[in-house]
Order: structure tokens, then sequence, then C-alpha cells
């Protein structure tokens, strides 16, 4: 079978996002990248007047989402995390019960089509519904080539060995599932099946018995939320290597508060970002990092030592993400051996416009102006799967 090659004006390639330019990519017949040639920079980025000028980013990875709501949006408007989220009465747990399958498959398909559309090429998805909510989000995406984990939630002990076998690991609403009675199947079947468990944790309040709880029994192995972490948590998931995913726009829409990504940061803790539900979220992770950026202006006080860069923002999207759920070997970056999971975008847009564009700044006008708008084309293994017309 033929190999493709892709060109593009500029990209960001390597682990570091490094930007080049003239780049081409070679891409074997498996979708991996077996070459890629660039120059580098020299001066200032150049425009071409009347001509699509492309910029290659990485393919995004959204690190936490509930797609099987998406059938129902803003229908839990101004109203509380706990009416709408909370299992098993929560408004979106019994649209779930209430609503046709096709009606629900219809709203995952189309989630996909405009995660597609924002340059997300890899989901983590938390799936209700036990057994038959797996099942329901792979028949919905089985013609579908997004990447994508799916955490299924047990919803009883029968189902425990189940989800573990069918799904790519458990996704908890909360610690309080794990009890005297289902921890011991629940750590059997992680080392059976070799699967994560990902946990829901301080979303609304900080319950410091099942933080200690969490990492005391430590086999969650990544963290969401952590809104209301302190200091001495966050210590821990640095200490006991956890994977925390961060999803802001959530918690402002909830009113749950902001998370604390100065003593992260501070920390030095590799965070990525969810666009968590769909019921009450778009799937836009370039609007997650600006209000992720904002949250931290705000709450640092303008302390120069607690800035970062943008391209440590959209490292939290692509490079970040990968390693948090082990899939860094693959994905997260434009490097020889990955998979070829890349967007393009168009310089020239007019909200991009900048008299004064170089390799420096370049990150500030991804991470800060980037709409969906401005996604002209988006590959998963070397294959066309959105094309703006």
């Amino acid at each position: 079978m033929a190999k493709k090659y892709l060109f593009s004006n500029y990209a960001l390639i390597g682990d570091n996002l490094d930007l080049k330019q003239n780049v081409n990519i070679e891409i074997d017949q498996n979708g991996r990248i077996t070459n890629i040639s660039f120059d580098e920079i020299s001066g200032k980025i150049e425009i071409l007047p009347n001509h699509q000028t492309s910029l290659m980013i990485p393919g995004l990875l959204n690190s936490h989402v509930h797609i099987g709501d998406n059938f129902a949006k803003e229908l839990g408007f101004n109203k509380e995390l706990g009416e709408i989220v909370a299992p098993p009465f929560g408004l979106k747990h019994k649209l779930l019960r209430q609503t046709p399958e096709d009606i629900k498959i219809n709203g995952i398909q189309n989630a996909v089509l405009e995660m597609l559309s924002n340059g997300i090429t890899f989901f983590i998805d938390f799936r209700e519904e036990g057994v038959e909510g797996v099942k329901l989000l792979k028949k919905a995406l089985a013609d579908s080539s997004i990447n994508f984990l799916v955490l299924g939630r047990f919803m009883d002990e029968s189902e425990i060995d189940p989800i573990f076998n069918m799904a790519d690991g458990v996704g908890l609403s909360s610690y309080k599932q794990i009890n005297s009675s289902n921890k011991k199947l629940v750590i059997s079947a992680k080392h059976k099946f070799k699967k994560i468990i990902v946990c829901h944790c301080a979303e609304k309040i900080r319950n410091s018995n099942l933080i200690n709880e969490i990492f005391n029994d430590n086999f969650v192995d990544v963290i969401i939320h952590g809104t209301k972490f302190i200091k001495k948590d966050l210590e821990k998931i640095k200490r006991y290597n956890k994977s925390l995913v961060l999803c802001p726009r959530c918690n402002g829409y909830f009113g749950t508060g902001f998370p604390p990504i100065n003593e992260i940061l501070n920390l030095r803790i590799p965070v990525s970002l969810g666009t968590d539900n769909l019921m009450v979220n778009n799937t836009d992770l370039f609007e997650e990092l600006r209000y992720l950026y904002r949250i931290s202006r705000v709450l640092c006080n303008y302390n120069k030592e607690l800035q970062f860069s943008s391209k440590e923002l959209l490292k939290m999207v692509t490079i970040n993400a990968a390693k948090n759920f082990n899939l860094e070997d693959e994905f997260g970056s434009i490097s020889k051996g990955k998979f070829a999971d890349l967007f393009l975008i168009d310089l020239g847009s007019p909200n991009l416009f900048s008299s004064r564009l170089d390799s420096n700044n370049i990150y500030d006008l991804i991470t800060q102006r980037t709409k969906s708008e401005n996604i002209i084309k988006t590959f998963i293994k070397g294959g066309l799967v959105f094309e703006k017309k």
C-alpha cells in the first residue's frame, strides 16, 4: 500500500512543540509517521496573501468527557451540580434512562463530529449505565475513526468484572462507590484485566476522609477535578505519581469554584484538561485553555513566578494528556513513530491577523485566538476526517 504525504507551511513538531516551516510528513499504511522533513524558522512568519498559510498542530486529547448526555444540551441550565449529575436520581441519569437508544446514539455521533471540527482526535469518556452504557458507546462509534477510551461504571458488584473486561477501565463518580464489600473485587479486577481506574474527587467539597482513602488504597490512577484540593492534597498527587485532570469551565458553569491552578503550577504537576459534561459544556478545548489562563491571572495577582507560557497551555491538551493516560508512545505530538493525528489551521484567517508574528508569540496567538472556524482539516492516522466547507 502506498505511503501518504502531508505538507504544511508551518507545524509544531515533537514533544516540545517546536515550530518548523515547510514541513513534509511521511505516513505508512498503518497511519504512523515514518519521516518528518522541515526547514528551520528564519525571521518572522510569512502569511501568504490570497492563499492559505497552514499551521499543523497535533490532534488534541479531551481528557474527560461525558459524551452520552450530548442529546440533552442545556436541559440543566441554572440547576445545581447535584441536581444534574448525582447518580442515580440526578436529571442526567433520569434522562439517560428515559431516552430511546437511537436518540442517545445520534447525540454521541454528533458530539464526535463537533470534536473533530475542534481539532480533537482522542477523548476519554466516563460512561454511565453500566455494561449497557459501554455497549451503547461502542455501537455508536463502530464506524467512527476517532480514538477514545471508554471508562465504564459498574451498577453493582456483578458488573465489576464485565466492566473491566469490556471497557478500557473504570470511571468512578466518587470514591464513595468503593466500600468494604466491593473493594477487594475492584482491586482484583484491576490487576486481572490490567486496566486503569479514574475517579472524580473534590469537585464541590473537600472530603478529607475520602481523599485519604484514595491515597491510602492507592489503586486510583487518575483524579478528575480536584477543584477543592489544598496544598497537601496536591503534594500527595505528586508524591504518589497520580495524574490530574482539570475541567475549569464546567466548574464555572456549576459554580463549584476554580481549580487551584497556581498551587498546581508551583508544584509542577503536569495536568491535562477535559470539557466534562456535554449536557452543559461544548467540546472546545481552546475555550478551556483560555478560561484556565484567565483564572490563573486572577488568582496569582500577577506574580510572575506563577505565570505559565502558552506552550505549557497547549501541552495540557496534547503532550500532558497523552502521558496522563499512558498514551504518549502513540499520541500527543507530531513525532516519528506516532500516529499522524493532527489538524491544520489557516494563519491567514482574519481573527489570527497580526503584524508581528514570530516563533515566540505564535503560541500566544494559537492559544488565545484559535476558533473552530480556523480549523480547515483534521486527520486521524493520516486520513482526512474533517474538512471545513
